[in-house]
């Protein structure tokens, strides 16, 4: 319980911190609606042109939005990925949880 505690707390702190530091967004920049048609999104991440990706994670897709605004599905069957990131050489790096997995998906889709 102790530790729960502690780190709860150094999580604040280090949210507060980063908050007060920077403007993390435009205060004139209002919230998009992309689409109602997701069950639970998560997983955000953006590649070197700044289009974003993100999971439908319970319907097993991941998303692209791309600087357009155009939304598409990047990829079907993405074995129940959440977490992700962008690597170095513009590979989307995928947390997929079906299996218990780490996927390497190369900007060709492979």
């Amino acid at each position: 319980m102790r530790r729960q505690a502690l780190y709860i707390a150094a999580l604040l702190l280090f949210l507060t911190t980063k908050l007060f530091a920077q403007e993390l967004f435009d205060k004139a920049a209002k919230p998009i609606l992309v689409s109602r048609q997701f069950t639970f999104t998560e997983g955000p991440a953006v590649d070197k042109q700044g289009n974003i990706f993100f999971t439908d994670q319970p319907n097993n897709h991941i998303w692209e939005s791309d600087i357009n605004g155009k939304l598409s599905v990047f990829i079907d069957k993405a074995g129940r990925a959440n977490g992700m990131y962008f690597d170095t050489k513009n590979n989307l790096i995928a947390c997929a949880d079906e299996h218990n997995q780490v996927w390497q998906i190369s900007p060709n889709k492979k």
